[in-house]
């Protein structure tokens, strides 16, 4: 299955496999995806780096390898970043060396200032429709969990949202994998973030 965007001057932009899971993105310079046996990604090719990933029996990420050299290990609310400590995931917040930092969002449960338990703001996120960041402030935080409090990939340029069952790309509003409830919603696509009604 192909299908083409406007912008690229290329003929094929996303390839699919025969269980309609995305397996290039020649936008992305994405050469290959490859899927376990739950439908998620296990390695993926960017840009002449493989990034693989690692995930219990029941879908949870336990760890990424990006390109060989960052190593991040995923366990329950710890997070390890090459063997250490990077940050400890609560409720509204996270610890990151010994700081406390809280998550301020709206309506929708995206994630849009932190602020540290000093009250100084560290990131500030403002949002297109489907989570794509505009108009990010002047803070210089790294913390990655963005739109929906789900956790952005960008590593070589990669922005897709982990919604844990699928990526999503807030770009274009659509999921690089088919839905798995897919059949109960048969009038709306199986990639669509959303149903978009006027």
């Amino acid at each position: 299955m192909i299908w083409s965007v406007a912008g690229e001057n290329k003929t094929k932009e996303f390839l699919y496999d025969k269980n309609a899971n995305l397996i290039k993105d020649y936008n992305k310079s994405i050469t290959e995806i490859s899927y376990n046996v739950l439908n998620l990604p296990q390695t993926l090719k960017i840009s002449s780096a493989t990034n693989t990933y690692t995930y219990a029996a029941d879908g949870r990420k336990l760890k990424t390898v990006l390109g060989g050299s960052k190593i991040t290990d995923y366990c329950g609310n710890v997070i390890y970043e090459n063997g250490l400590l990077k940050r400890i995931l609560v409720d509204g917040g996270y610890i990151e060396n010994g700081t406390y930092y809280f998550y301020l969002t709206d309506h929708l449960g995206n994630n849009r200032v932190i602020a540290s338990s000093s009250g100084s703001i560290v990131q500030s996120n403002h949002y297109y429709p489907f989570g794509m960041s505009f108009a990010e402030g002047s803070a210089t935080s790294q913390q990655p969990y963005k739109y929906n409090g789900k956790e952005l990939d960008t590593e070589r340029g990669l922005n897709l949202y982990d919604y844990s069952a699928r990526y999503m790309d807030p770009a274009l509003g659509r999921f690089s994998t088919v839905d798995p409830m897919a059949e109960k919603y048969y009038d709306s696509s199986p990639y669509a973030y959303t149903a978009i009604t006027l």
